[in-house]
Order: structure tokens, then C-alpha cells, then sequence
């Protein structure tokens, strides 16, 4: 034999020895566990005595998964797959998997950010098993946005959508939120009307994915005119807003709407006491572009009645979402709508109507180092009102167009700058009205027009202080008359440490005449003769971070205003001589925010407002219609297992000033304080998860101490109509508890 075939040959009988060794030690384990070779037993067996066998081995068989979120159609891409404690991949964009697998027993576990983990025994055989998995979400993972500013950027306050829809005392509607936040007096519970940090509420402006709406609210006990699930976070400036939000010279409300999902279409319904509303979305176009279509109708009038035999009331809205790439770019289309109706026989107050329709067109592109968009608003208005017996109707149209581009200039500059024109047309048909009424422009076919320019920085300086400098100047045109108001501002944020803050901000603020309380269509007028309103604001605030789980702000403002204001409070009689004028005002106070984040189990927070608020009559200095000292609301919600949370509201205000006759001479008046209001407000909240759908149910009740709201007081008379004259008047109000019940269902 050759040197080379005895090598073979004792190669060979080497291997065969060996793998029958294996067998008789370890009993047949001839293969690794985690190969896939599948030899279950062993590969080669060698028993004493018999001959060497042949390997005998199984085939694997596929697992196929699909890992959803619980409750939805929403698949998971990403998530961890591990079988029987061994990785095995994650799944994939349309949120599945395929392992390969022996028959068997196999103890599958799949693990998500965010979600529970899920771990399931599995009997897996035949060629193929399909197996679904339906993850559930876990409630601490709530995605919160704290207060914070971006840096040189005016103080807001931030709240998520969820966090605002169910803030207690909201009713669901995120909105309604702001009525609990520091520097906000609301007129009279429940009506949505809001004057802050001492301003007109007419003096405060709304806008909705950066498109500035007329109103924000529907009338009396309505909601907001944007559906609540369409809101994606709320931003509060109480003060000195952006540079980018004009128009206005008290504070700002900026909502921004979501995208929808883009894999699959989602629809929900809502059903509550007042109305129903539903909301549907869907992709398009292979997932490039998505649609979201939304809207509520109302069935108040016969709720209503029931609390307020002289009151009907019903409205409707409507929004329209679409977003698509176009030409490098992304093009935005929005178009909402609200329409009202208010009987109301009470003080000879009549009917009214309101409507208000909007399209909003913007495009986003890359350019430079920064991103540009254009966008354009068209818009029309229409109001109707029997006030006195005297038919009002107003319609108006509008166009604006607007160009923004923000970019990064270095590692510690930002700007933004931007052009903007608003074109009105006013078609009013409104009984003669004597000149300088303050109100005879409205009686006029007119044209109105503003534009603006802007532009701004934010500088960090260091690792402390962040500046932000800007300016915005502004043409006002109506009547062929035309007004220059430059709108310098500054914001400033000093980091003291690691967790105290100094900031500060003080600014111009200008804004076309207007009614104390705003109306779409009754703006923009008598430049001439009233001319701006105008306002400087100041803050200067600490925010302080106490632990890992809340924060404090204390601010400190103070703000001069020339506003206009009626000439008498007491006389509503529009056709009277001087009926607005405009007047000297001012509102300074202190306000405190204690906040816990709603990523705890224990969340809400304290607000409490210590202000003044002033306007000039005549010379004299005296307390404004709006005027309240004190106004306090704690907030707090607490989730409970098995999808159960439980909230409460406490608010306190003290009264506000109010005018009364003199009896036996109509021309005097006295101011008198309404009594403090306070009340409490209850909330529960059940969410079930199915495993294709949710279903979502809270309960409200506002005012559970059944406190009486004053809103009025009057002089006092006899039962033969004779006045008493002890000085004592009499309070006029009401007395309710406000139910709020809710039921969505989401799939």
C-alpha cells in the first residue's frame, strides 16, 4: 500500500470511530442544538453491536407572524422575535416574520419600545403555521411634551393632544384646556370666552396649523370647530407670541394637526351628549400621500332647552386634510369650516347665525440649509344677528398669501423670516347708523388690507444665554387710509443651572380695530377714526425643574394696551353716538405653574393667577369688565390598571366688576364686584382594547358642587315696581351641573 492510500485509509476509519464514539457517550447528539441541520436525537446513532445507520432527519417547517398593535390594524415593524430564548430577527416593514422551525413546542417571545412583551407556548407543525400577535401598548408609555421653549423663543406652554382631551374640566375637548392654564379669565362657566393677562378676549388670536382662524369656538356650551382627534399638540403664548403670529395684541393659541397614518386606513366615531362626529383616514398612492376627513353635527337644541327654556342653539363643522409629495417638495391642503345657530329671547338679544369657511394651500421644499414654504388662504365669513330688533348681516371674503423660510444657519443660529398680505372684502347690509358711532364702517361695502414682514433670530451665546431679537413691521390699510406699526421684540433665556432658568421677553404688538369680544366679520374697521390698537408686553419668569418629575414657573408680566372698549356697558344700543372708543388699558400681575408630566401614573397640574386688569375712563384709572384678582385651578388624573383612570378639576375665581344702575337715575352707574365662583369637576376614563378595535368612554360632570354662577347683578325693586333705594341689588345667574359623556370607537 502507498504511503498516500494508508493515509486515506486511517482517515477514514478515524471519522468513523469518532462519530460512533459520540453516539454511545452522549446517546446520539451527533449535531449542534442551534444548527439547522435537524437530526432530532442525534445524527449517526451507534448501538453496540449494530451495524452504523444512515443520518435520520425532519424537515423544518415555516412559522409565518404577523405582530400587530392591540386594538388596531397598526403592524410593527422592528419588533425583537425570539424563540425559545434564542434571537431569531425582527419583522419586517409590514410587520412580519418567517422562522424556521422543527415540529414541536416552541416558546415564542416578541418584544416592542413601548409595549408589553408578549410570550406565547406555540405548536408549531405542518408545512406552514400562521400565527397572529397583538401587542398591547403600555399605559406609562404616553409620549409627553413638557414645557420647555425652543432656544430665544417666547414662554408657552406645550400640551400633547391626549394630555389636553383629557385634562379634566375639558369635556373632552382640547381646546378647553386653556381655560385651566395661568393668566386665562374666563367670563362665565361654561361659556368658552377668554380674556388674558387682562386684554379684550377679542384681542387674542387662534390659529390652526399656522392658518389664523376667526373663531375658535362654537356658540354657548359648544366645542371647538376642529375635531379633537385631529389636534396633535397645543401651544399657549399668554404673551409675547412669535413673530410669525400677527395681528393681534393680546396672547395666541396655536394648534397643530398630525399626519395620519400612512399604512392603512383608520376610522373612528365619537358620540357625546351634545353631538356625533367621525373621523376617517386613509393612504393613497402606494402610502405616498395620505387624506383625513373630519366633522361633527349637533343635536343641542332639545338639550339645550331643557336647561334654558329662551335658548336654542346647533352647529356643525368640517375639516379636510391632505398631504401628498409634489415637485421635490410636500404639498399640505387644508380646508375646514363651522357653521352656528343661536336663538336666544332673552333682553330682546334675538337670533343669530354665524358661518366661517377656510382652504389652505402650502408647499414645503428643501432649499439651502433650510426649508421654504408657500402657502395660500381663501376664505369667506358670514354673520347675522337680530340684535335689538335690528337686522345685522355681514359677509366677507378674504385672500392671503404667505411666504416663510427658516433655516440653521450655524451651530448656534436659527432664522426666520417671512412675507404675508391679507386682502378683505366686507359686504355688509346693516341698519344707518350715525357717523363716528365707532361702528359706521361696518355699514360700508369696504376693502381692507395688511401686510406684513418679518424676520428673526435665535442666538445661543455660549452655553447660558440664548438670545432672540426680531422684528415684524406691518401695513394697515382701510378706507384709503394707511398706518406703518413696526413690532420690535426680544426674548431672552439665561440657564442659571442645571435646573433653574432665567427668561424673559418684551415686545410691540399692534391690531385693526375690534369688537371687545370678537365676531368673524366685524373686524378690520374705522382705521380712520379709532385707528390701532396697540400693546407693549413684558415678562420675567424663573422655571425651575424640581426632580425628575415636575416643574415650576413663576412669571411676572406687565403689559400697556390702547384697546377698544364700549363708551357705556350698560347701553348695547349699537346706533348710539360713540358706541366704541378706544382706550387706554393695562394688566400686570404674577402667575405660577406647578406641572407634573403626564407620563406619570399621577399627573396634572397647578395653576394660580394673581393680576390686575385696568382701563382709562375719562382720566380715571379703574378696574376693566374683565378685572379678576384671583383665579386658581388644580388639576390632577390618576390611571388606574385595566385601562381605568379617574380625574378632577378644583377652580376658584374671584368676581369680576360689574355695572349697576343707580335706581331712579339710569345715568349714574356703580361698579359692583360679582361673588368668587368655584367649582368642581369630575372625570372617568375606560379604555377597552379588542384586538381589531378600541373603544373609549369617559364621563364628565362639571360643576358637581352645583355652584350658582352670577353673571349679572341689578338694582332692586318692590312688587309694585317702585325701586328700593338701601343700596342692596339683586344677583342674576343660574345653577347647573354640566354632564359631558363620551363614546368613541376607533379601528
Amino acid at each position: 500500500m502507498t504511503p498516500a492510500a494508508l493515509a486515506i485509509w486511517l482517515l477514514c476509519v478515524g471519522v468513523d470511530a469518532g462519530i460512533g464514539d459520540a453516539g454511545v457517550v452522549d446517546g446520539g447528539a451527533g449535531t449542534d442544538a442551534g444548527s439547522d441541520g435537524g437530526l432530532d436525537g442525534g445524527g449517526l446513532v451507534a448501538v453496540p453491536g449494530a451495524p452504523v445507520t444512515a443520518p435520520v432527519a425532519e424537515a423544518l417547517v415555516s412559522l409565518e407572524g404577523t405582530v400587530f398593535e392591540k386594538g388596531t390594524r397598526h403592524r410593527l415593524a422592528g419588533a425583537s422575535i425570539t424563540v425559545d430564548a434564542a434571537p431569531s430577527g425582527e419583522t419586517d416593514e409590514s410587520g412580519s416574520f418567517v422562522a424556521r422551525l422543527l415540529v414541536g413546542r416552541h416558546v415564542i417571545e416578541i418584544q416592542y419600545p413601548g409595549f408589553d412583551l408578549a410570550r406565547e407556548t406555540l405548536d408549531v407543525s405542518g408545512p406552514i403555521t400562521r400565527h397572529t400577535w397583538r401587542l398591547v401598548r403600555r399605559l406609562d408609555d404616553r409620549r409627553y411634551q413638557t414645557v420647555v421653549t425652543a432656544p430665544g423663543q417666547p414662554p408657552r406652554i406645550a400640551l400633547t393632544g391626549e394630555e389636553a382631551r383629557t385634562a379634566p374640566g375639558a369635556a373632552g375637548d382640547p381646546f378647553r384646556s386653556i381655560e385651566s392654564l395661568p393668566g386665562v379669565a374666563q367670563v362665565a362657566w361654561p361659556l368658552a370666552l377668554y380674556a388674558i393677562r387682562g386684554a379684550n378676549p377679542g384681542n387674542t388670536g387662534f390659529f390652526i396649523d399656522g392658518m389664523r382662524v376667526p373663531a375658535l369656538f362654537h356658540f354657548a356650551l359648544g366645542p371647538s370647530v376642529v375635531h379633537p382627534y385631529l389636534i396633535d399638540r397645543l401651544d399657549f403664548y399668554p404673551g409675547g407670541p412669535p413673530a410669525r403670529f400677527g395681528g393681534y395684541v393680546s396672547g395666541a393659541v396655536s394648534a397643530g394637526l398630525g399626519t395620519p397614518p400612512s399604512d392603512l386606513a383608520h376610522a373612528s366615531v365619537d358620540l357625546r351628549v351634545y353631538d356625533v362626529g367621525g373621523l376617517v383616514t386613509t393612504p393613497f398612492d402606494e402610502g405616498r400621500g395620505t387624506l383625513a376627513i373630519a366633522g361633527r353635527y349637533s343635536y343641542t337644541g332639545a338639550l339645550a332647552s331643557l336647561f334654558f327654556s329662551d335658548v336654542q342653539l346647533g352647529y356643525a363643522d368640517y375639516q379636510v386634510r391632505l398631504e401628498h409629495p409634489f415637485a421635490g417638495g410636500r404639498l399640505t391642503l387644508l380646508a375646514m369650516g363651522s357653521a352656528d345657530d343661536l336663538t336666544l329671547r332673552v333682553n330682546e338679544i334675538g337670533d343669530g347665525a354665524l358661518q366661517f369657511h377656510r382652504i389652505d394651500l402650502r408647499w414645503d421644499h428643501e432649499l439651502g440649509p433650510g426649508r421654504l414654504r408657500l402657502r395660500g388662504t381663501v376664505g369667506t365669513d358670514w354673520a347675522r344677528s337680530d340684535l335689538r330688533d335690528a337686522p345685522i348681516t355681514i359677509r366677507s371674503y378674504s385672500a392671503a398669501p404667505r411666504i416663510e423660510y427658516g433655516a440653521r444657519l450655524a451651530a448656534a443660529a436659527q432664522l426666520d423670516a417671512g412675507i404675508s398680505i391679507e386682502e378683505q372684502s366686507f359686504r355688509p347690509v346693516i341698519p344707518p347708523m350715525p357717523d363716528s358711532s365707532g361702528l359706521d364702517d361696518l355699514a360700508r361695502v369696504r376693502g381692507a388690507s395688511t401686510a406684513a414682514a418679518y424676520v428673526s433670530l435665535a442666538l445661543s451665546l455660549g452655553t447660558r444665554l440664548e438670545l432672540s431679537p426680531g422684528v415684524r413691521l406691518v401695513r394697515y390699510a382701510e378706507q384709503g387710509v394707511v398706518r406703518l406699526a413696526p413690532e420690535p421684540r426680544l426674548n431672552a433665556r439665561w440657564t442659571l443651572s442645571e435646573r433653574i432658568a432665567l427668561e424673559g421677553s418684551v415686545g410691540r404688538y399692534t391690531q385693526m380695530a375690534s369688537l371687545p369680544v370678537g365676531v368673524p366679520g366685524f373686524d378690520a374697521f374705522d382705521l380712520r377714526d379709532l385707528g390701532l390698537q396697540r400693546s407693549t408686553q413684558s415678562s420675567l419668569g424663573t422655571r425651575t425643574k424640581l426632580g425628575a418629575a415636575a416643574e415650576l414657573d413663576v412669571t411676572g408680566f406687565y403689559q400697556q394696551l390702547e384697546v377698544t372698549d364700549l363708551r357705556s356697558t350698560v347701553s348695547s344700543d349699537f346706533r348710539v353716538q360713540d358706541f366704541l372708543e378706544m382706550r387706554p388699558g393695562r394688566g400686570y400681575g404674577l402667575e405660577l405653574l406647578l406641572r407634573r408630566p403626564e407620563s406619570e401614573r399621577l399627573h396634572g397640574w397647578l395653576a394660580y393667577t394673581l393680576s390686575r386688569s385696568e382701563r382709562q375712563v375719562d382720566g380715571v384709572w379703574g378696574a376693566s369688565d374683565w378685572d379678576q384678582r384671583h383665579i386658581l385651578n388644580l388639576l390632577a388624573s390618576y390611571r388606574l390598571a385595566r385601562g381605568y383612570s379617574v380625574g378632577g378639576r378644583v377652580h376658584y375665581n374671584s368676581g369680576r366688576p360689574f355695572p349697576v344702575e343707580t335706581p331712579g337715575n339710569s345715568s349714574e352707574i356703580e361698579y359692583r364686584r360679582l361673588p368668587a365662583f368655584y367649582q368642581l369637576d369630575l372625570r372617568a376614563d375606560k379604555r377597552m382594547v379588542f384586538d381589531r378595535f378600541t373603544l373609549t368612554a369617559y364621563l364628565e360632570l362639571g360643576n358637581v358642587t352645583l355652584t350658582r354662577e352670577v353673571t349679572a347683578l341689578s338694582s332692586t325693586f318692590r312688587s309694585d315696581g317702585s325701586p328700593i333705594y338701601d343700596g342692596s341689588v339683586q344677583p342674576i345667574g343660574y345653577r347647573i351641573i354640566l354632564p359631558s359623556l363620551g363614546l368613541r370607537g376607533e379601528l
